[in-house]
């Protein structure tokens, strides 16, 4: 298994894996619109065949509405073939954009996950990240969970 850059022609595949992994799919034009600006920071994980993607930013931290030199690395999006689950693809692709993310100098890392995915939260607290806020219906019909690790 190895992790690369994604290429456009990875999009349809991708765009196939994040219909059948959530209830509210990103369109393909959003994956392609994230592929022009950051394609250092989306990545696949493929081994025969494309098996995940994960879909990174940069944030400089913004204090009282004025910039300082902190950067945070934020997981936009992340999703693994449903036969590949639980066989260290995530894992893979977290420690990929984690090791980029540091290489910009981001000083943390956060995410948003639905309220009700147990199994993604557990993921994530597995691997340093803590629960520090709450956003109300941020996926329409349901919470978002705001986790962070420091890096």
């Amino acid at each position: 298994m190895r992790i690369r850059l994604c290429r456009r022609e990875d999009l349809e595949h991708i765009q196939s894996i994040e219909t059948t992994s959530f209830p509210d799919p990103w369109p393909l034009t959003i994956f392609g619109y994230i592929l022009d600006r950051t394609p250092d920071l989306f990545l696949v994980a493929e081994e025969d065949e494309l098996l995940g993607y994960i879909v990174g930013e940069i944030r400089e931290l913004i204090i009282s509405g004025i910039p300082h030199r902190s950067k945070a690395g934020h997981v936009m999006n992340i999703a693994v073939e449903k036969e590949w689950r639980e066989r260290g693809v995530g894992s893979l692709l977290l420690d990929e954009i984690e090791t980029r993310f540091k290489e910009r100098d981001a000083q943390q890392v956060t995410l948003e996950v639905r309220e009700s995915n147990t199994t993604a939260r557990t993921f994530y607290v597995n691997r340093g990240y803590e629960d520090i806020g709450r956003v109300q219906a941020y996926y329409g019909d349901e919470d978002a969970i705001i986790m962070r690790k420091s890096l």
